[in-house]
Order: structure tokens, then sequence, then C-alpha cells
């Protein structure tokens, strides 16, 4: 069965947490919409299965039709149908990135710039201090939770996103959540400077050749694609950077 509801969030990052090397870590933002409502989005920073370690890539100046896509959506979460065409991310079918260029990085090691969850704070922390930025979270919606205060940032309803990472090719355990069209990932649009940055993440446990209906792991051994490799298939129009 896949995500029951997928879409992205488009607000503002007002505020972040980290929450160090906890059994199950997340690096939490605090976001805003045009309309005031407050949203947390919770992104994993170390999976519940070995090996722990997230594998992330980061493009600094991401291009790809996906943003063109998102232009005219609403402020704040909006319901995303399944199926290619629309804005909707997929890591195995949409062409979004090489994922021979993912590495593995641990949730929180002590000093600067050397764990997820420093990547993270980097490009976030930049949206925070930039009131034009604007951050697009792909993933599983929660709430309004009626009379629940947000148990990280304190407001209320508690209200947010999470299952911001590859939701397909999963283990048995989570094999439930499998499905297509429906990864999760977190875009940062900077409009003055006409600059995408994409962060995109995937457990180590899970496969990259999938159905292409169910999204669950085909059979046989389907690591992460080495460079140069036909794994992944393309069904979006590949970027003109000319």
């Amino acid at each position: 069965m896949p995500l029951k509801s997928y879409g992205v969030l488009i607000a503002r990052a007002v505020d972040t947490r980290r929450e160090g090397a906890d059994d199950t870590p997340h690096y939490q933002i605090h976001l805003t919409d045009e309309g005031g409502t407050h949203y947390r989005a919770s992104v994993n920073v170390k999976s519940q299965e070995s090996p722990s370690e997230l594998l992330y890539l980061v493009e600094e100046d991401f291009r790809h039709p996906v943003t063109a896509r998102l232009t005219g959506l609403a402020s704040g979460w909006n319901t995303l149908p399944s199926g290619p065409g629309g804005p909707n991310l997929d890591f195995v079918r949409g062409n979004l990135f090489d994922p021979s260029r993912m590495r593995a990085l641990p949730p929180h090691v002590e000093g600067p710039d050397n764990d997820l969850a420093d990547v993270l704070d980097h490009y976030v922390r930049r949206a925070v201090e930039d009131p034009t930025a604007r951050l697009y979270v792909f993933g599983e919606r929660w709430g309004p939770e009626a009379g629940v205060k947000d148990k990280i940032f304190g407001f209320l309803p508690g209200n947010g996103v999470h299952d911001v990472h590859m939701n397909q090719g999963n283990s048995a355990r989570f094999r439930k959540d499998d499905g297509v069209w429906q990864d999760g990932g977190l875009l940062i649009h900077f409009p003055e400077q006409e600059r995408w940055v994409a962060v995109f993440l995937a457990f180590q446990s899970q496969k990259w050749k999938t159905d292409d209906v169910t999204g669950h792991a085909l059979a046989g051994d389907s690591p992460r694609p080495e460079a140069g490799s036909q794994a992944v298939r393309i069904v979006a129009a590949p970027v003109n950077r000319s």
C-alpha cells in the first residue's frame, strides 16, 4: 500500500532543531505558509535498520523540469495524485539525479561539517535567514491534530510532513509504504539567486530495481546502481542545461 497522503508542502522555514544521537533522530524544520499555518518537517537522519547511515545527495544547482511543474501550486500543503507528468518525485523513474553519486553519512558526529544533520543545517539555515526562500518538502502529511501541540516547536495544532526520503524498494518491515511516484525530498528555492537546491535521501536497506506498479523491490540483488549502470529507468526527459 502506498503512502496515505503524499504531496508537497510549500512554506517558509523559520526555525530548526537537531535531535542529536537518539535511537531514531530526525532533523526538525519549523515552517509557516502564507496563510499563517504552522508545520513541522521531520527528516530522518538515521535508519532503524542496518546499515544505519542514510545515503544522501545534494544538488546545489538543481535543474530539472519538476521545478517548472511546481509553479502555480499554492502555499501550504498540496496533495499530489499518483503518476508521472506532475511534480511528484520518483528516484527510480524520474531522472532526478545519478544514484551512484549518493554517499552515506552518520546522523551526528562531534565537530563541524561531518554528519548528515550538518549537511541539512547548512542549507536550511540559509533558507531561514532569507525571507524570500521557500522550501518544497515532499513526503506524507500528518495532522492537523486538533488540540495537540507540536512536540518539538510547541505550535497548535500539531501538523506536518514526514517520510522525506525514498519510499519504494523497502525491506519487508516497511514494505507497506512502497509506491511509485511518491518519493520524499527537499527542494529549496532561492529566487533572488535564481537557484534551486535539492536534497535527496535514501536508506541503504532499500533496493533500486522496483515494480512499476507497486514500488516493491524486484527479486534478486538490486543494490544502488554504480556509475554508468542502466539500473534506473528514465521516464522524464533529461533537462537541457545549455
